[in-house]
Order: structure tokens, then C-alpha cells, then sequence
């Protein structure tokens, strides 16, 4: 039998507190009539979403559908073909990489599969972000590294290299480097895939404990219904090239959307 949104509330617990996030903060990323296209293929038609200070909110949708396009275009790692995108207030599209350099230092990222570089050590890999930052006083970026390695529950790994380290442990020292910079959004990449059930939840703890821990806001892609569940405040279902339908968890049952009913049953664990 396929588990219905009610018995995953044990998921939306924080420290103990149910979470009530109806009331939304301030706009902090805003897509605006986005559209982009890979040659013949169009990706995106008129996509718009806003994602709120503080906020959890998971991308949802098939493969193929473009949901880590639209972190990669957040970043300035593709460009829109036409369309808006603001972060922090400010307008993103058609900046070239020094003047992205100040609102990538706001965004921490966890690339799928972790991303790491094999020929740096841990700690390497953890203070290369901090560096490309202007850090050079070395005490400071070792104790950062172990501070982070510290809030992903990885003290002493930190001359470890990463052909050392399981896809679970991988994963950790990504999120490591990605809140070393103390961004203000994470944006985590398909961050539970390829790890067994253990190591997903431990993910899925991480992605709530630092969101409560750093005031962060987070933006999940991910095809794992499950912790999408788990970790957010609201969905987002990406299809037909555009948000199709966004909205918080305990929506989904009575959204008028079958389309979305459909997609989030049809994918969650049996």
C-alpha cells in the first residue's frame, strides 16, 4: 500500500516542534518568465516561482524535466534564453562571472554525487571555496573546515582523500563545502542519490538541522519522494516546461491537480 501524506508526518517535526510555515517571509529568488531551450528541445516556456527567506522548498517532477537547470541557471552556470531572475533583490540574468562573484558568495551548493575534486584532500576541498573568497590566513580556513566537518558529523576526516570516503561520506564533505562560505540558500542537487536508506535519512537530517541551525534558505531538487516529504515546507512540480503547481506538503491531497496527485503517489515508496 502506498503511504498517504498523513503518515509521513513524523517528518515534519524540527527538534521536536511541528513546523507551521503558512506564513510565508520575504521573496528571496524570484524566476520571471523563464524560458530556455538545448538546441530543438525547449526546457522551459514561461516558467515562474518565488522561493521565500527561510523557507524549505523541494523541486519536484519527471526526469529529463529540467529541475537542476533551474539551480544551474541561478548560478549563472547556463544562461535563460529570455526571461528574470532575481536573487537577494538583485537582477541575475546577463552578468558575467566577476559581477556574479558577490551573489555566489551568498549560495552554497551540493552538487550531485558530492562533485569533489579527487586530486585535493578533504581539507583541501573544504577550504578551496573559502580561498576563491579571499581567505588567507590558514588557522582561520582550518578551523572553518573543521567547524563544517563538525556540523556534518565528520570530525577528523580531514586529510582523508576522497577515493577514502563511502558516497555517504562523500556527500557530507559536499554539504561541508558548500556552508563553509555561510551562505544565506543552499541549493542541494539530487542530494540522496545513490545512498542506501541509513545514509539518505542522515541527508535528509543534515538538510533539516542546518536549515534550522543557519537560518538558511533551501532549495531541493530531488526525485526521492520520500524525502521530499521529510525535509520541506513546500513543493514545487515541474512539468509541460513550466511550475506547474506549488504549494505546501499537506496540500497535495486536496490540490485540484490529479496530474501532481498523481506524480507524488505514483512515486513514493511502497
Amino acid at each position: 500500500m502506498i503511504r498517504t501524506v498523513e503518515d509521513r508526518r513524523d517528518g515534519d517535526r524540527r527538534g521536536g516542534e511541528r513546523r507551521d510555515r503558512r506564513e510565508l517571509g520575504e521573496p528571496i529568488i524570484e524566476f520571471k518568465g523563464v524560458w530556455k531551450r538545448f538546441g530543438k528541445t525547449k526546457i522551459y516556456e514561461d516558467l515562474n516561482l518565488t522561493i521565500h527567506k527561510g523557507e524549505t522548498l523541494t523541486i519536484i517532477g519527471g526526469s529529463g524535466t529540467g529541475k537542476s537547470v533551474m539551480l544551474k541557471c541561478l548560478l549563472r552556470l547556463l544562461s535563460p534564453d529570455q526571461g528574470s531572475i532575481t536573487a537577494f533583490g538583485e537582477e541575475i540574468t546577463g552578468r558575467d562571472e566577476k559581477a556574479m562573484l558577490p551573489i555566489r558568495a551568498r549560495i552554497g551548493m551540493l552538487f550531485q554525487g558530492a562533485a569533489l575534486f579527487d586530486s585535493l584532500n578533504v581539507k583541501e576541498n573544504i577550504a578551496y571555496p573559502l580561498r576563491q573568497h579571499g581567505w588567507t590566513d590558514e588557522d582561520k580556513i582550518l578551523h572553518r573546515v573543521q567547524e563544517t566537518l563538525d556540523m556534518v558529523n565528520l570530525p577528523g576526516v580531514d586529510h582523508k582523500w576522497p577515493a577514502e570516503l563511502s558516497g555517504g561520506m562523500k556527500k557530507r564533505v559536499g554539504l561541508a563545502r558548500a556552508i563553509a562560505i555561510e551562505p544565506e540558500v543552499i541549493l542541494y542537487d539530487e542530494p540522496t542519490t545513490g545512498l542506501d536508506p541509513t545514509n539518505v535519512k542522515n541527508i535528509d537530517d543534515m538538510i533539516i538541522d542546518l536549515q534550522k541551525r543557519l537560518k538558511v534558505t533551501s532549495i531541493v531538487v530531488t526525485h526521492d519522494m520520500g524525502s521530499a516529504f521529510r525535509v520541506s515546507d513546500r513543493l514545487a512540480y515541474l512539468s509541460n516546461r513550466r511550475i506547474d503547481w506549488v504549494g505546501f506538503k499537506d496540500e497535495v491531497e486536496t490540490t485540484d491537480s490529479s496530474s501532481v496527485r498523481d506524480f507524488i503517489h505514483g512515486n513514493l515508496d511502497e
